[in-house]
């Protein structure tokens, strides 16, 4: 299991790809948790709320979950050391985490520094720059790339290992 982290800026596509993984998942009858303050009726899941303290009771009590955690600036933050265990001790559950983030600065870098994907959807170029050095991955910054994801529904699937591979919503 591995975590990632799915970022962008407001419709640009990330919580779409989310919860169409979440639908994926689940008809792979894999269990699904999510983290969602809007409760969004798009989400395939076992468990969804909105309220921080009954998704850690359900995360720390379960195994082997795909588990969501939309606006997760809000929810992870950057100082909220509950929520950063989702990242650092998860996979010991065998939980994959995704974060989706406007911006990954909303994130610890500890938070960042645990996921292996980066799925990156129209994003600041000054935020590029740190997912191009925090992957070790200088490609992200080239005319092309950038381009790429300027437009909505288009993201960049930027792995740890491996090479970065262009994706498409719509």
């Amino acid at each position: 299991m591995s975590h990632a982290l799915v970022v962008g800026m407001t419709e640009s596509g990330k919580t779409t790809f989310a919860r169409g993984l979440s639908h994926i998942y689940k008809r792979g009858n894999e269990p699904v948790l999510v983290l969602d303050e809007l409760r969004d009726p798009g989400w395939a899941a076992d468990f969804i709320t909105g309220d921080p303290d009954e998704f850690l009771k359900v995360f720390w009590s379960s195994r082997g979950c795909f588990v969501f955690i939309d606006e997760a600036g809000d929810s992870v933050g950057k100082y909220d050391e509950a929520m950063r265990k989702t990242a650092t001790r998860g996979r010991h559950w065998g939980h994959s985490c995704y974060f989706c983030v406007q911006r990954g600065a909303l994130l610890s870098t500890t938070v960042r520094g645990q996921c292996r994907h980066l799925f990156l959807f129209t994003s600041p170029v000054e935020d590029v720059k740190i997912y191009a050095k925090e992957w070790n991955k200088p490609e992200l910054l080239t005319s092309e790339n950038l381009a790429w994801i300027s437009q909505p529904g288009h993201y960049l699937h930027v792995p740890r290992y491996g090479d970065v591979t262009r994706g498409q919503l719509w």
